[in-house]
């Protein structure tokens, strides 16, 4: 805790020393700030695209039409503005020394226009979706509200080409890309505003620790394929960015109210607000609903398929309703040259929720989850610092083994980027280095000894405009830990714009994942059955090194009769080293204190698995008020090399398809209806091995009608027809569950 309150006093310093320096150089750069309206309506458009030409500097505009691009060097210069539905527009702007410049913008409804995305995530810079190096995918604002009722961060992933989504519990979700899911995966790093979303022990993240409803995000980025070179460690398989809306761009108070099956209730109140250079967000709210999960005492299983030795729990599962109560505040504030200062934190209490993992279920009693964040951002810097926790106040109960377990833990984490262009905008460079410490304390229920460990990192990337329509990317990170050798991870990219609206690009990226503390440490004996004289002992492997993955990866972006948005994606994935999960190792010993043989069962690093296969996605905007989408997976894998017990399995199907129709009613209306097919497929993962995932299709329905300007009603209908599934094994039956949300906005 000393060495949390250490970092974080640091961390506070360094932000107070770079803020004072760009007040010193405030009169150095300017502000471009304004609205865009329809020409028809008068009301402000969101999600408009506005792009200084020639540079790197953009915008997109929040839910009532207002943008803000801080920290411009002066000069003229030519803004695009652009939307889906309406005319592109460009207008020449002076920006001058220490001023703000006011632009307003009326735009013509028009013909559709696609590709216009702007993208931060696959660069650490706002580009074209069209010009990014690498596989991403966009989730807007404007989805988000509409599905924001049902409170499942995850669920809004569900339907892009190339996830892997498996739901257990309420609120326990793995998330993955591209093969070999599993009960905790993290092989795709969550950021929420930069905030690293992992839990310490596992690394994977608990869904129902957030502390701002859904309808506060405002954008969530999936990057597709290993990301090291410029997120470090775990970013193996992706990275999906959340960002918030800041309370400058979303004022007001809003209250949110709902119910629906199986004893769903949540409610939320926020209000922000703006006085002068500040502005703020405070919010509270709950949500509380019962789970799918059923008791399995006396091998009372719900499906076949689950072992009756291995997946038999001893207690009984709390059938109480899983539940989130959470507070957070932030305060932003806007200095002269239009950079931001945001302060902010929050605590979630969570309660109840089942966890499938490597040793059997084990159920959440209470914790809370403690955060706080501190970000600078302006004439080129971003600095970050931030800080997460997570407490045991009562132990979690593990359902098989009948053992209380604690984790206790703090990971603090500083990092600076600072980025600028040269040549005439032909160079862009983004160079930085982050610095992280975890203490973690189990009590001696997961691992024997307490640990507090620290790693850091180095990162640069270049991007050289070769041509006018082709750029090279080069990138490269090097990190150290106390925990692993290192490693240094390159990155390497191509993008060719043969015409406009089309790109083709090539990528090779090298990235790796550490063992976590459960596959490194992990001490835990299952206790033995009434007379038995043996029994299994769950321990860790001091000995794995990380594992990497080398990627090639080939993609084609298009747009077509200025409707149809089309992407396709081809990659080969090479694992090295790769960390099996939870397994017999076949070593066994008598322990004569307890008079008992164990069974150990262990991790290990298997030689090489090849993995390869294709996404294509297709959005064809019929009109401005339809859209139509659909994407399609395929995946293979082939391992070259394992040791004799180990089970490697992908955890994911051959193919998935997803569809979906939206509908926009130039009211604020909105409707969509999403189709996904999962066909069967084999699992294994720690204690639950050996038994297919039965083939499923899943139909979801959600909607906005807004009665006035004040006044809203949101629905969110997860498995319309009620077919009975499961996505894991050893999770939960899932079922039908609808919520209904009034939202007022005053």
């Amino acid at each position: 805790m000393r060495q949390s309150i250490q970092s974080l006093f640091i961390g506070l310093l360094i932000s107070i020393l770079l803020i004072g320096a760009e007040v010193t150089h405030a009169q150095n750069s300017g502000i471009l700030s304004g609205s865009v309206l329809d020409t028809q309506t008068e009301d402000g458009i969101p999600l408009v695209n506005i792009v200084l030409k020639e540079t790197s500097y953009g915008a997109a505009t929040n839910q009532y039409g207002n943008f803000i691009i801080s920290g411009l060097p002066p000069g003229k210069y030519t803004v695009s503005v652009s939307a889906i539905g309406y005319e592109t527009q460009e207008t020449e702007v002076q920006i001058n020394s220490g001023q703000r410049t006011q632009l307003n913008i009326k735009l013509k409804n028009l013909a559709v226009e696609v590709g216009e995305v702007l993208v931060y995530g696959a660069s650490l810079r706002r580009e074209r979706i069209t010009e990014a190096p690498s596989s991403i995918s966009v989730i807007n604002a404007e989805k988000i509200q509409r599905n924001g009722g049902h409170g499942q961060l995850a669920r809004l992933l569900e339907g892009e080409a190339g996830i892997d989504i498996a739901q257990s519990g309420l609120f326990d979700f793995n998330i993955n890309a591209r093969g070999f899911n599993s009960s905790l995966n993290r092989r795709l790093l969550i950021l929420l505003d930069g905030r690293d979303m992992g839990t310490a022990f596992l690394g994977a993240t608990e869904w129902n620790g957030l502390s701002t409803p859904l309808e506060d995000f405002g954008r969530i980025e999936f990057v597709r394929g290993p990301g090291s070179a410029l997120y470090g460690a775990n970013a193996y398989n992706g990275v999906i960015n959340i960002s918030s809306i800041p309370p400058r761009n979303n004022p007001g108070t809003r209250i949110s109210v709902g119910g629906g099956e199986m004893d769903a209730m949540r409610g939320d109140i926020k209000h922000a607000g703006t006085f002068d250079k500040w502005s703020y967000r405070l919010n509270v709210g709950g949500y509380q609903g019962k789970s799918f999960s059923k008791s399995r005492k006396n091998a009372n299983f719900e499906y076949e398929g689950l072992n009756p030795v291995l997946n038999n729990e001893v207690i009984d599962l709390n059938t109480d309703p899983v539940r989130s109560i959470y507070g957070a505040l932030r305060v932003d504030h806007e200095f002269a040259n239009g950079s931001i200062g945001t302060i902010e934190g929050g605590l979630t209490q969570v309660e109840n929720e089942a966890i499938v993992t490597g040793i059997g279920r084990v159920q959440v009693q209470k914790a809370t989850r403690p955060w706080a964040r501190l970000n600078y951002n302006g004439h080129g810097f971003n600095v970050l610092f931030w800080a997460n926790g997570r407490h045991n106040v009562n132990p979690e109960k593990s359902l098989s083994t009948g053992l209380d377990l604690v984790q206790d833990a703090w990971i603090t984490h500083a990092e600076a980027q600072y980025n600028f262009t040269a040549l005439k905008d032909k160079i862009f460079v983004v160079v930085g280095a982050s610095h992280r410490m975890v203490n973690i304390d189990t009590e001696g229920t997961l691992m024997l000894e307490k640990r507090n460990d620290n790693t850091s990192g180095l990162f640069s990337q270049i991007e050289y405009k070769v041509l006018d329509n082709l750029k090279a990317v080069a990138a490269a990170r090097w990190d150290r830990s106390t925990l692993h050798s290192s490693r240094v991870s390159p990155k390497f990219a191509l993008v060719w714009n043969p015409s406009n609206g089309h790109s083709i690009r090539a990528t090779f990226n090298q990235a790796f994942q550490p063992p976590n503390y459960s596959e490194q440490y992990l001490y835990v004996k299952r206790p033995a059955e009434p007379g038995a004289t043996s029994t299994i002992l769950y321990r860790g492997n001091n000995k794995l090194i990380p594992e990497e993955i080398t990627g090639y990866e080939i993609g084609y972006k298009g747009i077509f009769v200025n409707s149809v948005f089309f992407t396709f994606d081809l990659y080969f994935n090479r694992l090295k080293n790769f960390v099996t999960d939870l397994g017999p190792s076949g070593e066994r010993y008598y322990d004569f204190n307890d008079k008992i043989t164990y069974a150990v069962w262990s991790y290990n690093n298997a030689g090489k698995v090849d993995e390869y296969g294709f996404e294509a996605a297709v959005n064809y905007y019929l009109s401005d008020s339809w859209i139509v989408d659909a994407n399609f997976t395929y995946f293979r894998f082939d391992v070259l090399e394992k040791a004799v017990n180990d089970i490697l399995l992908p955890n994911t199907p051959r193919y998935k398809v997803n569809g979906g129709l939206t509908y926009r009613h130039p009211g604020g209306h909105s409707a969509e209806v999403n189709i996904k097919y999962v066909p069967t497929f084999p699992w294994a993962a720690g204690i639950f091995r050996d038994a297919d995932i039965k083939a499923y299709t899943i139909v979801n329905l959600s909607g906005t009608f807004v009665i006035s300007k004040l006044f809203s009603v949101n629905a969110n209908i997860y498995n319309l027809l009620d077919r009975e599934h499961y996505e894991i094994l050893g999770g939960s039956l899932l079922r039908r569950r609808a919520i209904l949300t009034g939202v007022v906005n005053f």
